[in-house]
């Protein structure tokens, strides 16, 4: 193995989103950053993993989350911060005119990703409903513009109490717009009667007022972008380095230890692991979190998924399945498919499916596909399961999986070549996320960015960064976490010097 130096400016734990944003803000801030994941690939959800077909050369590349992304067009806010960090000019995108397929009991509607070609088409289809949908839009158009100084709007502030289902039924009352509008609650993991509608409406006009995009290579070309920008600013990203413990002297931290390559010292520590593990069991003194601890415990965990990735021979697109991304509800009554959820009955769910190739061909080989189909779950349900009754439970899960697959393209069994499925212990063993979370806390009205844990925690040279803390979870969300993190360091590193000085 090979020796790296014990003595850095500050160590970040975890290399997803979060932790690279922020790793690479301090770097090209001019600290020395080490960079310590303990998966093998950077990157958490935003990485690649690639298979095999068994007894050939035939590798398929499957993207672990990203279907699509905005925020992108230039001057919005994460294109701003991906140009500042060197990340964007490393990068290069599809954009796509359709965001996404959305079909349910009574609609089945292909969604213009600009936002008025969305209105009008609501409008054309709802005639009847055309004034409650102008209202809505316009109040969309008002929560995503920014007052001075970048601080939200008024209509901004005004919907950080709402639920999304009362900022519709604010405009709308039919249950079939409704259900169109709030199609992709599944991104935050929160049902429209208990989703926040600040969070809910920043995520969708991220890709309504600023672009529908998926970067070129996929999460990993957005991971790997981060990593060179690291260490191009002379900090390390080092893979396969399980951090086990974060120590403290008198208080404030000290350094890290790690499973194989020992203890690192830095006088900051940016944890990009969940805000329970990094308390409860990384922090070798909780008791000096104790200030934190009530937010940290009090706060809802998110949801996590049932992912199915799937490769078949063939061109998926001229074997039935047309849509990139694809949206079905089995009902209008959302609660109730969340006490499904929770119940463990998948199939009374919606699910999600899409083909990869109109995202970005080139993952699959020549003349085959790849396939995403998905829903989500409650990870309580998959944890102290005995093996037995694991790999069962997963069977079973798969072959319903398939089967929504099947509804396109109804050959589907007999094409696939490799499938792997995902369950929430599958997340949890990756991520270290509780219950496989995928969305850190919870996307509700009281659960939401400000009222998640500070990332300037109690403990002296102890941040955090990620899905767990302010802003809000996703790829932008936790992004844009790193980045603010990085810049309170400063702040805190500018004002000890000054005293020390």
């Amino acid at each position: 193995m090979t020796q790296i130096e014990s003595d850095w400016d500050a160590i970040v734990i975890g290399a997803g989103l979060g932790g690279l944003s922020a790793a690479a803000r301090l770097a090209k801030g001019g600290l020395r950053v080490l960079v310590l994941e303990q998966h093998v690939y950077a990157g958490g959800y935003a990485h690649h993993f690639l298979r095999k077909v068994r007894g050939t050369k035939i590798v398929y590349d499957f993207d672990v989350a990203l279907h699509q992304t905005g925020d992108l067009t230039p001057g919005r806010s994460m294109q701003r911060m991906l140009e500042n960090l060197g990340v964007m000019p490393q990068l290069s995108l599809n954009r796509f005119d359709i965001a996404y397929r959305t079909r349910g009991p009574a609609h089945d509607l292909q969604i213009p990703a600009d936002a008025d070609a969305y209105e009008a088409l609501l409008c054309e289809v709802y005639p009847q409903q055309a004034k409650g949908v102008r209202d809505l839009f316009q109040t969309m158009r008002e929560i995503d513009t920014e007052a001075d100084h970048g601080m939200p709007s008024e209509a901004a502030l005004s919907s950080m109490q709402l639920s999304l289902k009362e900022l519709l039924d604010a405009h709308i009352q039919d249950e079939r717009i409704q259900a169109i509008f709030s199609t992709l609650w599944g991104y935050i993991g929160v049902v429209p009667s208990q989703a926040s509608a600040f969070l809910y409406a920043r995520m969708w006009s991220s890709y309504h007022f600023s672009g529908c995009f998926y970067f070129k290579g996929g999460g990993q070309a957005l991971s790997d972008a981060f990593v060179r920008v690291i260490e191009s600013h002379g900090g390390r990203v080092l893979l396969s380095s399980e951090v086990t413990g974060i120590r403290t002297e008198a208080g404030r931290v000290t350094g890290v230890e790690t499973r194989k390559r020992g203890r690192f010292n830095a006088p900051v520590v940016v944890s990009n692991a969940a805000a329970p593990l990094t308390f409860h069991k990384l922090l070798d003194s909780p008791d000096l979190a104790e200030a934190d601890l009530e937010r940290v415990d009090r706060l809802p965990i998110s949801v996590s998924i049932h992912q199915a990735y799937v490769g078949i021979r063939g061109d998926a697109t001229k074997l039935g399945l047309t849509d990139r991304g694809a949206f079905f509800a089995k009902s209008y009554d959302f609660d109730a498919e969340l006490r499904s959820m929770e119940a463990g009955d998948y199939r009374a769910q919606g699910w999600m499916i899409g083909n990869h190739n109109l995202a970005d061909p080139g993952h699959a080989p020549a003349g085959r596909s790849i396939l995403h189909v998905g829903t989500l779950a409650d990870g309580r349900l998959w944890e102290d399961l005995d093996e037995e009754t694991y790999r069962e439970r997963k069977h079973e899960l798969e072959t319903y999986l398939i089967s929504r697959l099947a509804e396109a393209i109804p050959d589907v069994r007999e094409r696939i070549e490799i499938c792997e499925t995902g369950t929430p212990r599958t997340m949890q063993r990756y991520s270290w996320n509780p219950a496989g979370a995928i969305y850190g806390y919870a996307n509700t009205p009281d659960a939401h960015s400000i009222h998640r844990p500070e990332a300037r925690t109690s403990v002296p040279g102890l941040y955090l960064a990620g899905a767990w803390t302010f802003p809000a979870a996703g790829f932008t969300g936790a992004m844009s976490s790193g980045y603010r993190t990085a810049g309170l360091v400063f702040e805190d590193v500018k004002q000890r010097d000054s005293t020390t000085a």
